[in-house]
């Protein structure tokens, strides 16, 4: 899993960074992304504003300072493809692709904040799972594997493919009907119908 990160230094803490987050209602918390390529895909859209943020595994962050500032509690937004009705993507207003998102909160005892880790539920892991086999993506984890031992040259190139191969259209997530997923194997999107996948 991965995160952005924009360096932002202060007179107090010269080594300050931010974390790429999300807010849904009063609830803001961290986007961690499942997939490198869809990471790199949000850090292209990020990145045009004139922001700098940078791609980091999240086990190499230190989540500390965002749990003491939100008393204890941790909220990450699982993001897990992006929004697309069954003939493209739905892009922004701004002309991006919109990342689906699985909204988790996590407390955090001040004792084991220092050694912890996620973990998501078997409901939200079978979906995933499921996702990917209906996507026709079913060794995914080979996949990100492949992906994470990669040169950030070729992740970029792979991340640019990806996005050159967008067939879309300007909404909002409340018309999406499907996920879209981009298979760098066979350089595609794959769009995948929320209702062939279940509730859980």
């Amino acid at each position: 899993m991965y995160v952005l990160l924009e360096k932002r230094p202060r007179p107090d803490a010269p080594d300050w960074v931010e974390v790429g987050c999300w807010k849904q209602g009063d609830a803001e918390g961290m986007m961690v992304y499942l997939s490198l390529i869809d990471a790199m895909i949000d850090l292209y859209s990020r990145n045009r504003e004139s922001r700098r943020y940078q791609i980091f595994p999240f086990e190499a962050i230190d989540p500390r300072p965002f749990i003491k500032g939100h008393e204890g509690w941790l909220t990450v937004y699982l993001a897990y493809g992006f929004a697309a009705r069954s003939d493209g993507l739905l892009l922004s207003e701004k002309g991006e692709p919109m990342s689906l998102m699985q909204g988790m909160h996590f407390q955090i005892s001040p004792d084991s904040t220092e050694h912890f880790h996620l973990q998501f539920g078997d409901k939200l892991l079978a979906w995933l799972d499921r996702l990917h086999r209906t996507a026709g993506i079913p060794d995914y984890g080979r996949v990100a594997q492949e992906h994470a031992e990669a040169a950030s040259a070729e992740l970029n190139a792979m991340a640019q493919e990806a996005l050159s191969r967008i067939k879309a259209h300007s909404g909002g997530h409340a018309e999406s009907s499907h996920c879209a997923l981009y298979d760098p194997i066979e350089q595609q999107w794959r769009l995948v119908a929320f209702d062939k996948l279940g509730k859980d």
